[in-house]
């Protein structure tokens, strides 16, 4: 299910509001300024949700919405969709065979492989698997073991970081740093950067990809250790 009104969050974790994109389009500056705190605890608090072809419709109806009465806007989804044929993306089963994934050669290969009661509505819309849109196909595919999408959509996601990563010359572990500056670069926390880029957020759990728990509590700013530039600074 993809949603996008996040709730807003006191220091204390406490729901004290909300902010729907709907309403706030093209207005990054205006989050910013009143919002930043709240958004940060609100997305470290909040559990993902499901990865599926279910999706709001801030996305489906009010996409880019402008209108100050949010009457109308665009469509996500079929945006995507033909952006995707405009750009000449293979098909969903194109790329299960760039991804060594098993062909799919009947409805009952597709069964298997999709999220029940997504096959008949696939058929109907399309005349054969092979031409089932890369988007669609891939978010109706059953979720891999221990992950959040599919195998096709977590092969393609592997792909895209590490092509990111070898194409970038300047990648921050390529021969650009020190082994102790290095060091100092991962020890640096997803927590301890929230804490410092923050406007007054005090207190933060160490794991901050992960939400609350007994393991996870929340710790004082103060208790994460400083990133030193101490590694960067030159001898006179």
């Amino acid at each position: 299910m993809c949603m996008f009104l996040l709730s807003l969050y006191t220091e204390n974790r406490r729901v004290n509001g909300s902010f729907s994109l709907k309403e706030h389009y093209n207005s990054p500056l205006y989050s910013v300024m009143n919002y930043t705190d709240q958004l940060i605890r609100g997305l470290t608090t909040q559990n993902a949700q499901n990865v599926d072809m279910l999706f709001t419709e801030t996305l489906t109806n009010y996409l880019y919405n402008t209108h100050p009465a949010n009457l109308f806007g665009m469509d996500f989804i079929s945006l995507a969709i033909q952006q995707s044929r405009d750009h000449g993306i293979p098909s969903y089963t194109e790329f299960r065979k760039y991804c060594e994934l098993k062909d799919i050669k009947s409805i009952k290969d597709l069964s298997k492989i999709m999220v029940e009661g997504s096959v008949d509505k696939l058929m109907k819309q399309y005349k054969t698997w092979d031409d089932i849109d890369l988007l669609v196909g891939a978010l109706l595919e059953k979720h891999a073991d221990g992950a959040m999408v599919g195998p096709t959509m977590r092969c393609i996601i592997g792909e895209q970081f590490v092509r990111t990563r070898v194409a970038d010359r300047y990648f921050y572990d390529i021969d650009e740093f020190s082994q102790t500056q290095l060091a100092s670069i991962k020890s640096l926390t997803l927590a301890k950067f929230f804490c410092d880029n923050s406007n007054n957020i005090t207190i933060m759990q160490k794991q901050a990809f992960l939400t609350l728990s007994k393991s996870n509590q929340m710790k004082n700013c103060s208790s994460f250790p400083e990133f030193s530039l101490q590694n960067w600074m030159e001898l006179i």
